[in-house]
């Protein structure tokens, strides 16, 4: 799956799991917080492709995933990324 692809599908996996997703104006590269009672992925839009999949891959993967239909690949990617990383 190529990364455009990917991210789209990374996107997609937070909107259904409730996360909003934004790019905005950071000194770092993003991560997941709780703001207004919803959950929020902020990424720098600077990053580069392959880091917005790198933290939204890592931050989604600490998020209950069970029951939630996901590619294969995805599902692994987000598996490899979260070792470590527990629930929030």
């Amino acid at each position: 799956m190529n990364q455009t692809l990917l991210l789209q599908e990374l996107e997609t996996l937070a909107a259904q799991l409730g996360v909003e997703v934004r790019y905005e104006e950071l000194e770092s590269s993003g991560g997941l917080c709780r703001y207004g009672g919803k959950l929020c992925l902020i990424a720098s839009r600077h990053l580069p492709l392959a880091g917005r999949i790198r933290l939204l891959s890592r931050e989604l993967g600490r998020l209950p995933l069970e029951g939630v239909f996901l590619r294969p690949s995805v599902r692994e990617l987000l598996e490899n990324r979260s070792e470590g990383q527990r629930e929030l």
